[in-house]
């Protein structure tokens, strides 16, 4: 008994439990909901779970291919609350003002390299855009082709490594200018779609110029979020997303929705920037750092996590090590390209 006691009060020893417990005591959450609640990354979150249900706090239980957390039972609630555990309207009211003013940053950003205002995200020194488009795997044609759709931003060439083919119906994260929208667009051809999703209203204008410019007809470009995507359930064949990811807050729910508008068998073929090591807190609130693709990004093991978490299997392509002496000021990071499934549709 007094085993049991000290395990309860040990586990209640800790800020970022709490604020679980207070969010849960509002209503139930899914698993990958909390990275985003408590701003800490995916394993640790794990931990905290852990500890919380074997001190009898917490039962989860498997809903689909997520896991929901609840509160044990009313009588631990009333018990939790007795020791005066505040409930929480709003899970992370910190976190979300935080989320909305990191998002404000990347927008004004990415909007003045959409208006030439700026070059570059900040990430790549003296390097051309075109000479980071080489180094990433993008053909010179492609390049020379397509050169005022090419603003220099990736970390990786994901419609080299996609499987798109006629007919497909494509959808782009972050689609800036449209580059890679236009070079997905000449695989799809006439019989095929590509949908370029941004969330900064002049990437849009730009792409949409590129688009008339190139005299691309099917291709739609559409402002939006990455984590409440305007596109339908099911509608779409493959997904691909260059260095976009990293910039979202809360990337479980961009690869929810991803899982979301994807057709049973569907594909997504991402290359984004992860983390070898962890950064500061001083690093991950640096606005240069966010925009440069290094403040937002997670651990490679966390990444691979949310996308698991979200319904995916997930096959690694690539990883570049390199990257980070070669493109990013030698930060611990490095550019990952994967293909993910939806589970039920297996690996080829």
């Amino acid at each position: 008994m007094l085993h049991e006691k000290a395990k309860f009060f040990k586990a209640l020893g800790d800020q970022t439990r709490l604020a679980i417990i207070g969010c849960l005591l509002k209503h139930d959450h899914c698993a990958c909901d909390f990275a985003a609640i408590t701003g800490k990354d995916q394993t640790t979150v794990s931990r905290h779970l852990k500890i919380l249900c074997e001190a009898g706090i917490l039962k989860y239980e498997k809903e689909g291919r997520y896991v929901i957390y609840s509160i044990m039972d009313d009588n631990m609630k009333d018990k939790l609350e007795n020791c005066g555990i505040e409930k929480f309207d709003s899970c992370c009211p910190d976190n979300a003002a935080d989320a909305v003013s990191k998002k404000e940053v990347v927008k004004d950003k990415y909007g003045k390299i959409a208006l030439d205002v700026v070059q570059g995200c900040g990430c790549c020194g003296d390097l051309t855009k075109e000479e980071i488009s080489t180094s990433i795997g993008y053909s010179s044609e492609d390049i020379q082709s397509l050169s005022a759709a090419n603003l220099g931003l990736g970390c990786g060439n994901p419609t080299a490594i996609g499987e798109i083919k006629e007919g497909d119906i494509v959808l782009d994260l972050g689609s800036g200018g449209g580059f890679d929208s236009f070079i997905a667009a000449r695989k799809v051809g006439k019989t095929g779609k590509v949908i370029g999703v941004d969330m900064t209203e002049d990437m849009i204008a730009k792409a949409r110029k590129n688009a008339e410019k190139y005299e691309f007809d099917n291709v739609e470009f559409k402002q939006g979020d990455i984590e409440s995507l305007p596109v339908e359930t099911g509608s779409i064949d493959v997904i691909i997303s260059n260095c976009v990811i990293n910039l979202a807050p809360d990337k479980s729910k961009v690869f929810r929705e991803a899982y979301r508008v994807l057709k049973n068998d569907g594909r997504m073929y991402v290359s984004d920037i992860v983390l070898l090591n962890d950064l500061t807190p001083e690093q991950r609130n640096d606005e240069d750092l966010i925009c440069a693709c290094i403040g937002g990004a997670l651990l490679k093991d966390d990444y691979l996590g949310m996308i698991k978490d979200a319904g995916f299997n997930v096959e690694i392509m690539d990883q570049d090590k390199e990257i980070g002496e070669n493109q990013y000021s030698g930060y611990p990071v490095m550019s990952l390209k994967l293909k993910a499934f939806k589970a039920d549709a297996g690996l080829d």
